[in-house]
């Protein structure tokens, strides 16, 4: 799932700047897919039960693969925009359905916070893969191509679902039965009030803000490389770098988060990566701008293992985990959102090479405020509860 979408994903900004469209535009064009998919997260979780899990999900990327096809056809932005807008919202009832199958799924006894290295680490697979193959092909036959190719990787997602994935068994870990909840989607709708608390918060937050300057990076970046001379391929490469470390990365950071600690990592790595991304308009070249990306994608790699392992721990075990799981990530689909538009008004006034030296100071000093608010929602929760 996470290939065909990095396959895509990765010339869509080209794509358009190909179509002479304005920055800010391409901007707000990329920031409609994570809106939607922010309007798909918490219904997908509503709906969410083991044993309908792998039929929801085939029929997402089926709508999925349509979508890379259709691409090839919008060339005007509101074409664009509503095929964006529908590969959006099957993206992200796709991935918030896996999630919460996937921790269904755990053995009794596993160990999460390895398995949630494992698991962010195979999406950071599919991302680097992606861009490899994206600006190889792109480069060789055409933006046209690589949207094909994604649609074919959405296909054979769907292949190697329905061959291999199989639901959870009828009991859980904790010995209740996954597929069913005997208050159906009201009781999923109660446990959100368990989710407003100030541990909730943060991971929240974390995910909101991690995935804004990976937006930044990812939807501008391309831009930036073009006006310096870099090819297609070249931009692949850096991408696939900067992925293929997630993917390295992330399967071990289990061993470092329980050693650092998850909440230390979370609030650390935002402002560490802002200041590696800071460092992109100095150079021009490949190599160096692989280091930067990979720097950032170690960086990120291990906020984005810290934060999902402080889902797990910090949400409660009678909260719907469909809803936890559409909570979760639509949080980072408003990052999604906030990081291209931000950036774009940015760029607007900038340029492209000086929105790397404006938006992530900026980001940093959202996030910190916003763990502020967290911090203050804490204590006025604690002081009412004790009157």
């Amino acid at each position: 799932m996470t290939s065909q979408h990095s396959t895509a994903g990765t010339v869509i900004t080209p794509y358009l700047d190909n179509l002479s469209f304005p920055v800010s535009l391409i901007g707000t064009l990329v920031s409609i897919s994570p809106v939607m998919a922010l309007a798909a997260r918490l219904p997908a979780g509503l709906i969410y039960r083991g044993h309908r899990a792998r039929l929801l999900m085939v029929a997402a990327l089926t709508v999925i693969a349509l979508c890379n096809i259709a691409y090839t056809f919008a060339v005007q932005p509101l074409a664009f925009a509503f095929i964006h807008a529908l590969n959006g919202f099957a993206f992200a009832s796709a991935t918030t359905v896996y999630l919460a199958l996937f921790v269904e799924s755990l053995p009794a006894g596993a160990d999460r916070s390895h398995a949630m290295g494992y698991y962010s680490g195979c999406l950071a697979i599919g991302f680097s893969s992606g861009s490899f193959i994206s600006g190889y092909v792109s480069d060789l036959w055409g933006y046209a191509a690589s949207f094909r190719v994604a649609a074919a990787l959405a296909v054979l997602a769907s292949v190697i679902l329905l061959c291999f994935i199989r639901v959870p068994s009828t009991k859980t870990a904790t010995g209740l039965a996954p597929t069913r909840d005997p208050e159906g989607p009201f009781h999923a709708l109660k446990s959100l009030g368990a989710l407003l608390n100030s541990r909730m918060a943060t991971t929240v937050v974390v995910a909101l803000f991690v995935n804004m300057l990976h937006q930044l990076g990812t939807t501008f970046f391309p831009l930036y490389a073009l006006s310096v001379g870099l090819t297609m391929t070249e931009i692949g490469i850096i991408r696939g770098l900067y992925a293929l470390c997630n993917a390295v990365t992330r399967p071990i950071s289990g061993l470092v988060v329980q050693r650092i600690g998850r909440h230390r990592l979370s609030y650390s790595g935002i402002p560490l990566e802002s200041l590696v991304m800071m460092s992109v308009p100095f150079f021009a070249d490949v190599g160096t701008l692989g280091i930067i990306f990979v720097a950032a994608g170690l960086l990120r790699a291990v906020v984005t293992v810290a934060n999902a392992i402080s889902l797990i721990e910090d949400t409660d075990e009678t909260v719907s985990r469909g809803v936890s799981s559409g909570v979760y990530h639509a949080a980072g689909d408003v990052g999604n959102i906030l990081g291209p538009s931000i950036g774009g008004m940015i760029a607007a006034f900038t340029g492209i090479t000086h929105l790397f030296w404006v938006a992530p100071p900026f980001l940093v000093f959202a996030f910190l405020i916003s763990l502020l608010g967290c911090k203050f929602s804490s204590l006025a929760t604690v002081k009412t509860r004790a009157r």
